[in-house]
């Protein structure tokens, strides 16, 4: 009985190990990706869309996290009323499947993007869509 609870131990151990090791690699992997650090959009504070919401900073850790500052989906009347927008800040998770895909999770639903890096610049386009927002990474403060 005593061999049976030592071997189920260790099964229990190698699985946590292997979990960890799992995180760590992803995080590693993310660690070198050109998307870490904060991005801040180009031409200030956009007007609400009315389906999406419309970033106007985004933070990428290695770890997953994301931390999105977004002016809020408006809604069908968006476009007729002249309110202030309604800037939000969110603490979310993202990956990125591929090289040009990003997913990010918002709660228990999430949006796919394409994204690309060039020149200091991250453009991203709503999957399927045609314009993209355009960021500057911001100096590191490190």
């Amino acid at each position: 009985m005593k061999r049976w609870a030592v071997i189920l131990s260790l099964i229990c151990a190698s699985w946590t190990l292997e979990a960890c090791s799992e995180h760590a690699a992803k995080t590693a992997q993310r660690s070198v990706s050109p998307l870490i650090g904060t991005w801040m959009r180009e031409g200030g504070v956009p007007k609400p869309n009315a389906t999406a919401p419309e970033f106007t900073k985004l933070t990428f850790a290695p770890d997953g996290s994301l931390e999105a500052t977004y002016v809020a989906a408006g809604g069908a009347l968006s476009g007729v009323l002249d309110s202030a927008p309604k800037v939000k800040v969110e603490n979310d998770t993202y990956r990125t499947p591929d090289a040009t895909t990003l997913k990010i999770a918002e709660g228990t639903s999430g949006r796919t993007y394409d994204f690309r890096v060039s020149d200091g610049k991250l453009y991203i386009t709503p999957h399927g869509a045609g314009d993209a927002s355009v960021f500057t990474k911001a100096a590191d403060h490190s």
